[in-house]
């Protein structure tokens, strides 16, 4: 089990219609608010790449050219008057505003690096303890492994996946236990569920300032233990056993 885990202007991306939607299908399988909720975590990155692309092939495309009308430029001496103070404090308030810019800029980085940072050491200690791991020999689409950590049972890696046990495990557990809680890991394989984890990591990476971006990652986490638990269930595995077996 993976547990590792505003203003709006008109084109910004906004969840909360997706927050919306997944209220109106609480009834409805975990699977379906799952991908509801992961839509509105891609929201944050396909819009802005994909209209700045559109907008600069428009613009190469069919550059505009501003005419001003005949009467405007007849009153520009007149203007020009009047526009000396705005010409001095120009370059004071480009100034400020770059500045500003730098600061915002720079806060944000920091944000971000703490948050890679954080993770960059979990990932470390995961792998650490996924060096020192053990072979089962047991009949799998993937390796499976067991340590001495507390790490509770889960699928490490996105390439390469492993599953990871808690050593000792395998002895206290009946055989129908264990084939419940393997099915409920290689269901996150299947699912590809460390990938969408990663890609929304990302998100809370570059967005790490929007508290919404911490309650969407929250919201997928609990939808796609459901929805692996709700698949678990359907494959036919014993209700009470598998429950047993978690706890």
């Amino acid at each position: 089990m993976i547990r590792h885990q505003e203003f709006q202007r008109s084109g910004e991306p906004q969840p909360e219609t997706d927050a919306l939607l997944t209220l109106a299908l609480r009834n409805n399988g975990a699977r379906i608010r799952f991908w509801l909720w992961f839509a509105a975590s891609l929201k944050f990155l396909v819009p802005f790449a994909a209209l700045a692309a559109l907008g600069e092939m428009l613009a190469r495309f069919a550059p505009v050219t501003l005419t001003a009308p005949p009467r405007l430029l007849a009153t520009l001496p007149a203007a020009e008057r009047f526009s000396a103070p705005a010409a001095i404090l120009t370059p004071q308030v480009e100034s400020a505003g770059l500045t500003l810019a730098v600061l915002a800029g720079s806060v944000w980085a920091i944000g971000i690096a703490a948050v890679v940072g954080v993770r960059l050491v979990r990932s470390l200690k995961l792998r650490a303890v996924l060096r020192g791991a053990q072979d089962v020999d047991m009949a799998g689409p993937v390796r499976i492994k067991t340590s001495d950590s507390l790490l509770e049972p889960g699928l490490v890696g996105i390439f390469r996946p492993v599953v990871l046990l808690p050593q000792g495990l395998l002895s206290r557990l009946s055989h129908s236990e264990i084939q419940s809680i393997l099915a409920h890991e290689l269901t996150h394989l299947k699912r590809r569920d460390n990938l969408t984890a990663a890609i929304h990591m990302l998100v809370e990476a570059l967005f790490w300032f929007y508290p919404l971006v911490w309650l969407i990652g929250a919201r997928l986490i609990a939808e796609r233990e459901r929805a692996c638990d709700e698949n678990v269930l359907a494959r036919g595995h014993d209700r009470e056993v598998y429950a047993g077996g978690i706890l």
